[in-house]
């Protein structure tokens, strides 16, 4: 009789495999499977590996099958998710302007103004832009300050407790405004990793937040905080109230970033989950070319703060339209709502659909018991070492990408340049690598990038003063090689997870990537003990990660085992 049943089991219920896109290659079993006229079992496994192909016909779930692995509806809407990274990275880079380095003095008493800045420097500050003569300035004018001066005393010094800063190049900053300079001066640090830590724990909770209560609210309601205080910034008069904004708005920030990375890639299957999910970091690097001009066409922190905040809200009115992720809807057996999605979908892209959509749709959703997943099952054997080393991966890129990216100023010339070239080279490199990436496969160009960016790191200290063009050209190349490396790790670390272990996965890694956020700020006070320090600390971080790709297990070498697995698993589903 058992074998009776085995007979009857149609040839399309048979487990498939399957290639998804660059590498991946998932397991499925039947939605469901019939014996005898019941249904005995509703569910779905999927496991995942790594393999050599990009056939776009892998990947294939209930949505892909009506609607297609991409279309002008799916097309349409990645584009839209792609828009809000702009906001977001503007409020990330934004501070790269609005705390600019720029040169500082004594101020001058308002009677003395009419003295030129070279001569009052000369006259009153011989050691450094911190401390100035000790003399009865009040008493002096511009007439008898310069004798005075020069029979004064030049080793009795006082500290400055006010400074003039030039205007010349960059406007008025948030340096200026609150005199962040001499024993303030780390205080620009401790501002940007407000921000940064902000981010990270955006970054690691945004995604738990999403799984319960859906992609597109979650996006909304965290794009809102942002159009919130992104607006408030621009009204803080305190320094201290600038910080408590930028932690918040670097949590709502990253959380944007995240949310719609995701809800871009569900959109879609098969190898356009890799394309679209590294073209959707293409907007970091536009509008990252984009603060340069907003930067120089306001000239102060406050408009800047106002007019990077503003697109937000062009953002937020799309929520009444914006498409819930349906691979999402599928997942909580909303099928009723994705019913009425995949008929608009379907119109969009000119497809039928069968009359019996909403039945069929319900009966592909996993109804059955779920898998229950904690963070500690990423350390269970199997994805322990997998785990440890994605973190460290995920740590180097971050610290190289925001290291060079936020201090990108104090390389030297002019900062509005180096920051067009900067973005538009890792535009250039993001495209680029999609490319490479389909063909040579991910690890390897992640191995690739992060040596070179490493050794390109190491070579800036070799490189003397004076030769500023090739300090920006190598500073050129870890931005070319490192950008591409931050977009790729997100897709690389996904196909090394079961399906539903992906999120927590990402999720380690973004919480590893969030420590080093904290860290990168600190990086340049390095400069102090030597101006090396921080060049050499990168270029070391570049090479540990390139190493520790290199002991990521592939799943390629265990698909003996996935094989043997899948047939388990339809033995017993067979045998019930």
């Amino acid at each position: 009789m058992e074998d009776e049943n085995r007979n009857k089991i149609n040839e399309n219920e048979k487990p498939r495999f399957s290639l998804e896109i660059n590498n991946l290659k998932s397991f499925e079993t039947p939605s469901i499977f019939t014996i005898n006229g019941n249904n005995n079992l509703n569910s779905r496994v999927e496991l995942v590996t790594m393999g050599n192909d990009n056939d776009e016909s892998g990947d294939s779930d209930v949505i892909s099958d009506l609607i297609g692995h991409i279309g002008p509806w799916q097309l349409f809407w990645a584009v839209i998710m792609c828009l809000y990274q702009f906001p977001t990275t503007f409020h990330i880079f934004c501070l790269v302007f609005q705390a600019a380095s720029k040169d500082y003095w004594c101020s001058r008493p308002d009677h003395l103004k009419m003295i030129s800045v070279e001569v009052w420097k000369n006259l009153t500050q011989p050691v450094n832009q911190c401390s100035m003569v000790n003399a009865p300035y009040d008493d002096l004018d511009a007439f008898n300050i310069t004798n005075y001066l020069h029979n004064a005393n030049t080793s009795n010094l006082i500290p400055c407790n006010s400074w003039e800063f030039d205007m010349s190049i960059i406007g008025k900053t948030i340096i200026s405004e609150w005199g962040m300079v001499c024993d303030k001066g780390y205080l620009s640090s401790v501002v940007e990793s407000c921000f940064l830590a902000g981010a990270g724990l955006g970054s690691v909770t945004s995604g738990w937040i999403s799984d319960q209560y859906g992609r597109k609210h979650t996006l909304m309601v965290f794009a809102t905080i942002q159009l919130v205080t992104g607006t408030l910034l621009g009204f803080c008069e305190s320094m201290e109230m600038y910080m408590i904004g930028r932690v918040i708005i670097g949590f709502a920030s990253m959380a944007v970033v995240v949310v719609s990375f995701v809800l871009c890639v569900e959109l879609v299957s098969g190898k356009w989950r890799t394309i679209i999910g590294i073209l959707n970091i293409l907007p970091v690097a536009i509008a990252y070319i984009m603060c340069a001009f907003i930067s120089y066409i306001t000239y102060n922190w406050r408009a800047m703060q106002f007019v990077v905040t503003s697109p937000t809200l062009f953002l937020l009115m799309l929520w009444p339209v914006v498409p819930e992720s349906p691979r999402w809807l599928l997942s909580r057996g909303r099928s009723s709502e994705l019913s009425e999605m995949i008929k608009k979908a379907g119109e969009w892209n000119g497809i039928s659909l069968p009359v019996n959509l909403e039945k069929m749709l319900s009966s592909s959703s996993d109804s059955g018991p779920r898998i229950r997943v904690s963070f500690f099952d990423l350390f269970q054997k199997g994805y322990k070492r997998t785990t440890a080393l994605m973190a460290v991966v995920w740590f180097c890129i971050i610290l190289l990408y925001f290291g060079i990216t936020l201090h990108m100023g104090s390389l030297g010339g002019d900062i509005y340049l180096n920051t067009i070239i900067a973005g538009t080279v890792e535009a250039f490199s993001i495209a680029a690598s999609v490319l490479v990436v389909l063909k040579l496969g991910l690890r390897i160009n992640l191995v690739i990038y992060l040596i070179v960016a490493g050794i390109a790191c190491t070579l800036i200290n070799y490189v003397r003063a004076d030769n500023l063009w090739l300090t920006i050209t190598l500073a050129m190349i870890v931005k070319i090689s490192v950008g591409a490396s931050n977009a790729l790790i997100p897709t690389y670390t996904a196909y090394h997870y079961p399906v539903y272990m992906r999120n927590l996965g990402i999720g380690a890694g973004n919480l590893s990537a969030g420590f080093a956020l904290v860290l990168v700020p600190y990086l340049f006070l390095l400069e102090h003990i030597d101006v090396h320090y921080p060049m050499y600390i990168m270029g070391i971080a570049g090479i540990i990660g390139a190493i520790s790709l290199l002991f990521i297990k592939e799943k390629s070498s265990t698909m003996k085992k996935v094989n043997s697995q899948a047939a388990e698993i339809n033995s017993a589903y067979v045998s019930e």
